[in-house]
């Protein structure tokens, strides 16, 4: 559920806030409900695409006699919008997704969000997984914001086909054992791009939201202190997404654009490092690719791509309804049917253990036991600090690293380019 779409820079937000006053009369139906003209809880709920919660959303409302509003956005636009809304005092929903960087510049600002431990979240805490638990939590320990969604344990989707025809082994174990270092990866990849004339990576982005997730740090220290010129780990990331671009072994499009979809669909490429809320996307994307595709272990461990959070904005008129909503929403029970059904995967670990989640495999990929290995992917995962730059941040590196895909800049004054605005980004804050 956890995208890592570029966002929108905070000063434009700000400048929206007018813009939002100035709509706030319109909006009043469509935002945080209150009541429907006979009488029933209505609430109103912001989603992105392939968050695979809505059905269960609806089948709540219908059991609990209340009426939902889903409304769906873009990942980045959820995100711009929930933070003009709050700015402006008028127009945020009764309940909100926000992704794990965004809810770090939230949690600065605790007082925009109903507490959830005040509606009773301390009752179900040892449900989660502590580390994710704490992502939501204000630095004091007074105040929560969100319960968990799904995580993003990460692991390699492949083609089948591509990996045949390239003289790559198939089988899932194989491709695991072939893959042990990102060297690894790259040398197959240049075969792959020989024998099938296709790329082995959808995108040269993904390539460094993934390594860079990897290591023990990522933007921040422990202390706060930015660290993006000091991390080995963020060269080394930036270095293979640059190698990868030189030896044309990722397409020149944005992950979840048209293109990207279409190649998906097309099989234009032969990997996805898929977190493992991605199957969805995939098997959306390409539903006719079924049996095509299988899951092996990534190149030295597990990362953890996104992740979120359900929240109360302040101005809910239904707090205790919504926080009813949430807390059945992601209970340990419906997020096995959230994973059963979508593949994303629980925050619940007790789930990790349970037969039924063990046993789980997947037709679409080719009968895989995504279950244990995505089980298996989480428990290599490290919690990675984040910080109110974070999205910030990724998105001044992905700029650099498409600048160069798009034959705009070199390798290192596109770095370089990169790290002044970064500097200039940080001095405003």
């Amino acid at each position: 559920m956890g995208k890592k779409f570029k966002f929108r820079n905070l000063l434009i937000m700000a400048l929206s806030v007018l813009l939002l006053i100035g709509m706030a009369g319109c909006q009043a139906d469509d935002t945080a409900g209150g009541k429907t003209k006979d009488g029933k809880t209505k609430l109103t709920i912001w989603v992105w695409p392939g968050m695979g919660i809505e059905d269960q959303i609806q089948q709540y409302a219908k059991d609990n006699n209340i009426e939902v509003e889903i409304q769906t956005s873009e990942f980045a636009d959820v995100h711009s919008n929930l933070t003009t809304a709050l700015a402006a005092g008028s127009g945020a929903p009764d309940i909100s997704a926000v992704e794990v960087t965004g809810i770090e510049k939230y949690k600065n600002n605790p007082e925009y969000f109903h507490n959830l431990y005040d509606l009773g979240a301390k009752e179900v805490q040892g449900d989660y997984l502590d580390w994710k638990w704490k992502q939501a939590e204000t630095a004091d320990g007074k105040n929560l914001l969100g319960l968990p969604t799904d995580i993003g344990p990460q692991a390699l989707a492949y083609r089948i086909d591509l990996f045949e025809k390239a003289g790559l082994p198939t089988q899932r174990d194989e491709v695991t054992a072939l893959f042990k270092t990102w060297d690894d990866y790259i040398s197959a990849g240049e075969q792959v791009k020989e024998k099938t004339g296709k790329a082995m990576i959808d995108s040269a982005v993904g390539l460094y939201s993934v390594i860079e997730g990897q290591g023990d740090e990522k933007y921040f220290d422990k202390d706060g202190n930015v660290i993006v010129k000091d991390n080995p780990n963020i060269e080394k990331a930036y270095n293979y997404a640059m190698e990868a671009i030189d030896k044309k072994l990722a397409p020149g499009y944005d992950q979840f654009s048209t293109e990207w979809t279409t190649g998906m669909a097309n099989g234009d490429y032969a990997t996805v490092l898929a977190p493992a809320w991605m199957q969805l996307n995939i098997t959306q994307n390409a539903p006719d690719a079924k049996g095509k595709w299988d899951i092996a272990q990534m190149p030295e461990g597990a990362g953890n791509w996104g992740g979120s959070f359900l929240t109360i904005p302040k101005e809910s008129k239904n707090s205790e309804e919504a926080y009813k909503l949430i807390e059945w929403l992601l209970s340990p029970e419906q997020q096995m049917v959230t994973f059963k059904e979508k593949g994303n995967m629980p925050s619940t670990p007790a789930i990790y253990d349970d037969e039924e989640f063990k046993s789980y495999t997947s037709d679409y990929f080719n009968g895989a036991p995504t279950a244990q290995i995505y089980g298996e992917a989480a428990k290599q995962v490290k919690p990675i600090i984040e910080g109110p730059q974070s999205q910030q941040i990724g998105t001044i590196i992905e700029d650099a690293i498409n600048r160069v895909r798009d034959g705009k800049s070199t390798p290192e004054k596109s770095w370089d380019q990169a790290m002044k605005q970064l500097d200039r980004e940080l001095k405003r804050n």
